[in-house]
């Protein structure tokens, strides 16, 4: 009778050996592939966002900068009739004003303002990869100092959110060349990814 106990403990005992080196492994290398899966979904629905930002709110800004001059003879915003875009408010970018000229506004020669989430059509809420909501905010300028051009001028804009527009397009993420630029003159959109800083995309015909 002791002897069977003694060997049903045994087997008990030999059966019990917990996970070799090598299932742990496997496991970790699971777990890595998991947290890396996740890792990059979220890196593919950030970018996904930021090409719809691009696509759905500043070039179809751009469009309609462009549509107004071809409708108009005018640039957007213009407000003194002088070729330059005075970076007036939203209302006015829309609607135009009572002086002149008196149509400087989109909407009264028949074009519809972009699609956004934000409290007007030229602003547009954007949650940064930290969890900030930054809301990034349009208008129209001229720059007549370091070169002769309108631009469509970007408030709020986190670095990420700008080096991707700027691949997109220019095709390199440097904020002094091509026609996105940073408005801070920096060689680059900086280190700290939800920094907000101004850009500024030249509208060119």
């Amino acid at each position: 009778m002791v002897t069977n106990i003694r060997t049903r403990c045994s087997g008990v005992s030999r059966g019990n050996k917990g996970f070799t080196l090598i299932e742990m492994a496997i496991v970790l290398i699971i777990i890595g592939i998991i947290i890396g899966a996740v890792v990059k979904g979220k890196d593919i629905i950030r970018g996904a966002e930021q090409k719809k930002i691009y696509t759905k709110f500043f070039s179809e800004w751009r469009i309609a900068y462009l549509n107004f001059y071809d409708r108009t003879g005018k640039i957007l915003g213009d407000t003194n009739n002088d070729g330059q875009a005075d970076g007036i408010a939203c209302a006015l970018l829309l609607s135009g004003g009572a002086g002149p000229p008196s149509y400087y506004g989109i909407v009264p020669v028949g074009l519809e303002p972009p699609t956004t989430n934000g409290t007007n059509a030229c602003t547009y809420n954007y949650t940064d990869s930290g969890g900030n909501i930054r809301n990034l905010i349009v208008t129209f300028l001229y720059e007549g100092t370091a070169g002769t051009y309108n631009y469509m001028q970007i408030l709020t804009i986190p670095n990420e959110l700008a080096i991707a527009i700027d691949r997109i397009i220019d095709g390199e993420a440097d904020g002094t060349a091509g026609d996105f630029l940073n408005a801070t003159g920096t060689s680059d959109w900086g280190m700290t990814p939800t920094t907000t800083t101004t850009a500024r995309w030249k509208m060119r015909f």
